[in-house]
């Protein structure tokens, strides 16, 4: 790895907390590997709510939901923060989105990548492929 930095997507933080999760072995894994290897996880900070929202509603688990958002008020996270260079790229990025599961909030994840030149992105979702990204599990 280059740059030792991962660009990390709401799946793969989602996994790493919920153990029913189909991905939650592997992403612990891919974690302990960084861990291992000095990579530093940077998540963009839109990653934030779509997690929470994701597992308070959809998973029906408020409990992970608070945990994470503890945890970015305690600073546990390397965060992106959202600029007018990244919303555009990631705009951009989106207008070829043929998907309806490939979301502005992954468009954002890909632009975050690409601005901090990162060596792949932590996630289970293989759209990252498709753009051009390598994926933590890769």
């Amino acid at each position: 790895m280059a740059s030792n930095i991962a660009v990390g997507d709401a799946d793969a933080l989602i996994a790493l907390v919920l153990e029913k999760d189909v991905n939650h072995k592997n992403a612990v894994l891919i974690g302990q590997k960084f861990a291992k290897k000095g990579v530093t996880v940077v998540f963009p900070v839109t990653v934030f709510p779509e997690a929470v929202t994701s597992l308070k509603r959809a998973a029906n688990q408020p409990q992970k939901a608070h945990l994470i958002n503890k945890q970015v008020q305690t600073g546990v996270f390397h965060i992106e923060y959202l600029d007018e260079d990244i919303l555009l790229s990631a705009c951009k990025i989106f207008e070829g989105a043929k998907s309806k599961q490939n979301t502005l909030f992954d468009a954002i994840v890909a632009a975050t990548a690409k601005k901090l030149d990162a060596d792949c992105v932590f996630s289970f979702d293989t759209w990252y492929r498709k753009l051009g990204f390598r994926l933590a599990e890769d």
